[in-house]
């Protein structure tokens, strides 16, 4: 038995996962626990790639076995090695000859390793980024209605059919029946997706390469997308704009004395340098005698539209460029 081939696919999947991490991300901004979330999630995607067909090559070896198994009778020893030895020749054993118990338990490992992370940890993850709470047990838990309100609908209809099934004469409900009905509507729901995006490239893929052997066709289409990423450029800056007038007038009116200070700090490192800059620079008269001091659901709001502003301006800018790119390189041609 050799476990090599099988530790060289796992090391071979997870350094493909860390170069595309690498090239994709940004591994000196993020934080540790972001890409060890993400590093774990890619890894387990192209691990099953590879690692399915040495399972498949067991697999079929051991139903080989099963298949040339001659029915020994009891007494009958001497014949043993006669026909443990024709087996050897009519089924040959596959370099990753593991025991059968490995690859059973790497695929659950792998299967609720990843029902854990797609279900809970990343879309928790996602909202507490998103979120403007200062504290921890604040952004858990926005985090956590925010997710709440997302799987509420799901969580309604496995309830009905629940009921449904409990209800039903000649069914009987136990935990690994429970389980069973949870993993095969998580795979029902991937296998949509799954269905519904590949038919969408399927059709897409083909006809985008005819489409861009036909250089006139190229150009138009080249100059309506970037008037659309231009068109959304122009409204992210505007909408970064407003919301760096109201934190700057908010940073006026909130001394360093100030107990919400410390919260507003936060805000400002939020912002690029540039973008700060160009926002002290702004000349706003506020009456601080008359303008009331923002509370700290005001600063949340406030901070919640700052990191989804700069998103949105961050994503269309490096759109705009990459289709900048992209419509040079075609009129040169």
């Amino acid at each position: 038995m050799s476990y090599w081939p099988l530790i060289t696919k796992t090391l071979f999947s997870f350094l493909l996962s860390s170069t595309v991490l690498y090239r994709y991300g940004n591994w000196f901004r993020h934080r540790i626990i972001i890409t060890l979330v993400v590093l774990l999630a890619w890894n387990f995607s192209f691990l099953i790639i590879f690692a399915l067909p040495l399972d498949v090559i067991s697999t079929v070896y051991r139903q080989c076995l099963e298949m040339h198994r001659p029915d020994i009778p009891p007494n009958t020893v001497g014949t043993t090695s006669i026909s443990h030895a024709a087996d050897n020749i009519t089924c040959q054993a596959p370099h990753s000859n593991v025991p059968e118990s490995v690859f059973p338990e790497l695929w659950r490992t792998v299967y609720w390793s990843t029902q854990l992370l797609t279900w809970l940890v990343m879309p928790m993850m996602q909202s507490y980024t998103k979120t403007g709470d200062f504290s921890v047990k604040g952004k858990l838990k926005s985090a956590l209605i925010d997710n709440a309100i997302y799987y509420g609908s799901y969580l309604l209809i496995c309830g009905v059919l629940l009921i449904y099934l409990a209800l039903k004469p000649g069914i009987d409900l136990d935990w690994s029946k429970l389980k069973a009905i949870a993993s095969s509507a998580s795979n029902t729901w991937g296998l949509f997706l799954l269905v519904l995006l590949l038919g969408y490239a399927l059709v897409e893929v083909p006809r985008s390469l005819w489409n861009n052997a036909n250089r006139s066709y190229v150009l138009t289409h080249s100059y309506f997308k970037i008037a659309k990423i231009m068109s959304d450029k122009c409204e992210a800056e505007e909408t970064v704009d407003d919301v760096l007038e109201s934190l700057h007038a908010v940073s006026i009116v909130i001394k360093p004395s100030h107990y919400l200070y410390e919260h507003l700090e936060t805000i400002l490192q939020k912002v690029p340098i540039e973008l700060r800059d160009g926002m002290n620079r702004r000349q706003i008269t506020v009456d601080e005698s008359a303008s009331d001091l923002p509370s700290e659901k005001s600063l949340i709001r406030l901070h919640k539209q700052v990191i989804k502003s700069l998103q949105v301006l961050q994503r269309t800018e490096t759109q705009y460029s990459i289709m900048v790119e992209k419509f040079s390189t075609w009129k040169i041609f």
